[in-house]
């Protein structure tokens, strides 16, 4: 091998390992900020008239938990939806 492929070797190896996906770092939400979120999506919910059968809770319950939220993310969608229920609230 000569030096010129020798670089085109090392080139290719290096954009391979770069353009590799790296995989996710992020923490997920913990049970309780899931929660939290879950009861004050129900209760804003149910502020704005969207909620109608008794089953809605669970489904959104369901719905929260497929999201596979990260932690800092509950956390940016808690400070959302306290800022929905207090608007809703303040009509």
């Amino acid at each position: 091998m000569n030096l010129g492929q020798a670089v085109a070797v090392c080139l290719y190896e290096l954009i391979r390992k770069a353009a590799a996906p790296k995989p996710d770092q992020r923490k997920p939400a913990s049970a309780e900020e899931l929660d939290r979120f879950t009861r004050l999506l129900t209760e804003v919910l149910e502020l704005s008239g969207y909620v109608h059968s008794d089953s809605s809770p669970e489904k959104i319950r369901r719905l929260v938990r497929r999201l596979n939220l990260a932690g800092h993310d509950a956390e940016v969608w808690l400070g959302m939806m306290r800022q929905i229920e207090w608007k809703l609230k303040s009509k």
